[in-house]
């Protein structure tokens, strides 16, 4: 995006289009509604993970797709005895409501705002000054660029599907956010 003016690219068309031409794009609402769903599940899942837990801890990586979100968290023991809790404490939030809002902030105030979440921006390359900031109401904020639905009951009903190893200290667990 350069001064105002949001750029797409496509690797495959029908016709030709000229430069400077206009065109109208379509997007596949179901498709970007249950995007739009499952990453705010994910917000929901890393903290109810948290809250279950007592502790903070890494997410190593994630996958977001229409049928499912998956987190990698640095966890030593085994999240399997405690899915259907954090299961639970997702869909008591989802039920509550709350509004997600999206805010903009400078860097300074937005990690002070983070951690009050139990989060950082030390991801974000220093260059970054100006943070989008994502919070569910008075639950979780952080740094997001992503699209996400504005109340948690949006969501529907949270949905664990699995829990497996990924390797010594690495436990995935992969839900998906389900129509009500």
């Amino acid at each position: 995006m350069d001064k105002g003016v949001v750029v797409h690219t496509a690797s495959d068309f029908v016709g030709k289009i000229s430069e400077d031409e206009q065109i109208t794009g379509i997007i596949n609402w179901t498709r970007r509604y249950q995007l739009m769903r499952n990453h705010t599940l994910a917000h929901l899942m890393a903290e109810a993970v948290r809250r279950v837990t007592g502790l903070t801890m890494a997410v190593l990586g994630s996958g977001l797709d229409v049928d499912k979100v998956r987190l990698d968290l640095a966890y030593e023991v085994s999240l399997g005895p405690l899915l259907s809790e954090i299961e639970n404490v997702a869909n008591d939030l989802i039920r509550e409501n709350r509004p997600v809002e999206i805010k903009m902030m400078q860097r300074a105030e937005a990690e002070k705002f983070v951690e009050r979440f139990y989060e950082s921006l030390k991801m974000l390359p220093p260059q970054v000054q100006n943070v989008r900031i994502v919070e569910v109401k008075d639950w979780h904020a952080c740094a997001c660029g992503g699209t996400h639905v504005k109340n948690t009951a949006e969501i529907g009903v949270a949905q664990v599907l699995r829990r497996m190893s990924k390797g010594k200290g690495v436990q995935r667990i992969e839900f998906t956010a389900k129509m009500s």
